[in-house]
């Protein structure tokens, strides 16, 4: 870390905090959809979803939670001391404060650079045959399932998470490398990500992008806002489903509204109603696949990917709506857990969650898994982000291989002292005449 302050010092909004995200944002969230009234889903799927699957994932987040207050304690480092020793935990955090001050802002050029070329070569099509963009953007959505992606090239497009992360930071000040707000690196990252929000229907995707770098840029903002800044941010989970309500129906207006347009009076009751539905029927779709599959029968154990499809796929063959066809968030994790593993399971990841959220306030570079654990809470009810989802891998894999050079830079660098004091104690300089 530079010679900013620490985050810990400053003040954070409590949605920052996981356990208390997931109390006071996610089960709130949680409730009032499985209260709602299922007719107000425009799905024409069968109802699964019932009162022992409102109790399930409301359990599934009790725990979480529990272990994600665990992670957030100080316990995790004590236990940590009494099992390798005070002086080993002392120096475990000199290898990120010391790469923290080295990591040069070309490294952010690299990774822009990696993400520019896989999104060339994932809109190759549209520069190939310039008339499909003209095709998206009158409603013709379809036309984006003839592309076919390549794995392990265009997978790279989702380094967004961490590329957002580490710019934000820089800018906050945690991470050194002095950056505008305003700069043709940030038009290009952003820019990048809104063309493929709208040519490709993935509004997550402009998400992934804007999310981490506002969580990286959050203590700034924090410090520029004052009182006035900290109301408005404590009041943000209020503020936020109006703000994705707007975002929704400006990239409705383009995907669905000139079908849907002759069936309701105004794109704002339409908007709405299709919002419901996307997270309505995926807890729906999660609480089907969790009664066939025998998870209320008696003792269930985890069952395959491709066992989880096949149950998936059959459900969808008539039962479910193709169109919203989320597999649900933790009705998923339970599914593919089981009812004995599910538990230990979910207290880990919890406290796996709040280990980020400490790095994240500590300003160390274990903080850049802290956007996958907090767009995991704002995902929960409706997508696997943290469970089974491999847009996460690309930007997992540069953080692993960052916190490993993190790891390896001290010992390289007393090595290079070493051979220097060598070298210049073998230099004989010859006395003055």
């Amino acid at each position: 870390m530079n010679q900013s302050t620490p985050m810990q010092r400053r003040w954070l909004p409590w949605w920052c905090r996981p356990s208390w995200m997931l109390l006071g944002a996610s089960i709130p969230a949680l409730t009032l959809f499985s209260l709602s009234n299922p007719d107000l889903s425009l799905a024409l799927a069968q109802h699964f979803y019932g009162m022992r699957d409102f109790l399930l994932a409301l359990a599934c987040l009790l725990v979480l939670a529990v272990g994600a207050t665990f992670g957030e304690s100080s316990l995790p480092e004590q236990i940590k001391k009494r099992l390798f020793g005070r002086s080993h935990s002392l120096n475990a955090n000199l290898p990120s404060r010391l790469a923290e001050n080295l990591l040069s802002t070309r490294f952010d050029a690299f990774l822009l650079g990696v993400f520019i070329v896989a999104h060339l070569i994932f809109f190759r099509n549209f520069f190939l045959h310039p008339s499909l963009i003209t095709g998206v953007l009158s409603g013709n959505l379809e036309l984006k399932h003839d592309f076919k992606t390549i794995p392990g090239v265009t997978t790279w497009t989702q380094i967004a998470l961490v590329l957002g992360m580490i710019r934000g930071m820089r800018w906050a000040g945690t991470l050194p490398g002095k950056v505008r707000l305003f700069s043709l690196f940030h038009l290009i990252f952003f820019g990048t990500l809104l063309v493929r929000a709208v040519l490709w229907s993935e509004r997550l995707a402009l998400i992934e992008g804007a999310i981490p770098f506002f969580l990286g840029a959050l203590p700034r903002l924090v410090t520029m806002g004052g009182s006035p800044g900290r109301i408005i941010l404590r009041g943000l989970p209020l503020l936020l489903p109006l703000a994705a309500f707007v975002l929704f129906i400006s990239f409705e207006y383009f995907r669905s509204w000139q079908y849907y347009s002759g069936f309701y009076s105004s794109i704002f009751e339409f908007g709405w109603r299709r919002l419901y539905t996307y997270y309505f029927e995926a807890m729906n779709t999660g609480a089907a696949i969790l009664q066939v599959g025998g998870f209320y029968d008696g003792i269930a154990w985890p069952i395959s990917f491709r066992a989880h499809e096949q149950i998936y796929d059959g459900l969808y063959l008539g039962t479910l709506d193709v169109e919203y066809n989320n597999p649900g968030g933790i009705h998923y994790v339970a599914s593919r857990l089981g009812n004995v593993v599910l538990w230990p399971v979910l207290f880990l990841f919890g406290v796996w969650q709040g280990l980020t959220w400490r790095a994240y306030i500590e300003g160390r570079f274990f903080a850049l898994f802290y956007p996958i654990t907090f767009l995991g809470l704002m995902e929960i009810l409706r997508i696997p982000y943290w469970f089974g989802e491999n847009r996460v891998v690309p930007a997992s894999v540069v953080v692993i291989l960052i916190l490993l050079w993190a790891a390896t830079l001290p010992g390289r660098l007393r090595v290079h002292s070493a051979r220097s004091l060598r070298f210049s104690s073998s230099i004989h300089i010859p006395p003055s005449s």
